[in-house]
């Protein structure tokens, strides 16, 4: 019953990071974003080809994430506010799941905001698509940012700061048999619970009239916040070596297992 739960919760994350992806809001051109953050560095060039932590502090880029965390929070909350004031009752269940997906494409765009600022490239490709390696990191980003239990973990597995070719691994081998999907699958479960959650709480905060509004907004900005600031305190970790000792399950043993164990720290010199 475990493993059906898990399987449902996970499917209903893919399923919303499929409807996330199409959101014209939610995609953030790395470039575009990063000329714009650090308009006026003569370090632009180095920046935008090598990462703003290649010039910059980590300390320095934290304090410079929590401003953007601060001023996307404000945005989502408006937008929150807006969509949570009463409509048609008929359509009150459907509308409070499409403000779901706004609400977690807002995260997604805050995610992007902050993995760039700490030197991961793109998500997004050329046509603007998710390739299976980018869901991964959908699913890295947001469970870091609501808490998820191996989330630190799967964002290192998926950083380009931290030395991982991602892209080419799920290339030459299906998703299912790397030894990390198992840890792919938890952390993605936790998602679909919270997706789940707000579900019922946008489609209660819609049957309030007025108020509505206020309790969703106010919602959005009670979670949304740390949400941002939990994930940019794992990429500062991320950047700093914190997760470089962690090793891989061998896939053969963690296909094996029901519940997927903590990564082991290597203590050798």
């Amino acid at each position: 019953m475990a493993d059906k739960s898990q399987d449902k919760l996970y499917s209903t994350t893919l399923q919303t990071i499929g409807a996330v992806s199409k959101l014209p809001v939610v995609r953030v051109d790395r470039e575009a974003y990063l000329r714009k953050q650090f308009a006026g560095s003569p370090h632009l060039d180095v920046i935008l080809e090598r990462g703003p932590q290649a010039v910059f502090t980590t300390e320095s880029l934290r304090q410079k994430a929590n401003g953007i965390i601060k001023s996307s929070t404000a945005k989502t909350s408006l937008s929150s506010f807006a969509a949570g004031l009463p409509g048609n009752p008929a359509v009150m269940v459907a509308a409070g799941g499409a403000d779901v997906v706004q609400y977690f494409g807002f995260a997604v765009n805050l995610a992007q905001q902050i993995a760039y600022l700490f030197g991961e490239d793109n998500l997004f490709d050329g046509g603007g698509q998710l390739s299976e390696a980018a869901q991964m990191r959908v699913i890295a980003y947001l469970g870091a940012m609501f808490g998820a239990a191996g989330a630190a973990a799967l964002v290192s597995q998926t950083s380009k700061v931290a030395g991982a070719n991602l892209g080419k691994k799920v290339a030459a081998q299906a998703l299912t048999k790397t030894a990390w999907y198992p840890l792919v699958k938890k952390v993605g479960a936790v998602i679909g619970k919270q997706v789940t959650k707000k579900t019922v709480e946008k489609t209660i905060t819609k049957a309030v009239p007025v108020v509505g509004g206020v309790l969703s907004g106010g919602l959005t900005y009670v979670t949304f916040r740390p949400m941002g600031h939990r994930l940019a305190d794992t990429l500062v970790k991320n950047l700093n070596g914190d997760f470089d000792n962690e090793l891989e399950l061998n896939a053969e043993f963690a296909a094996t297992l029901n519940v997927v164990v903590a990564p082991v720290e290597n203590t050798a010199d």
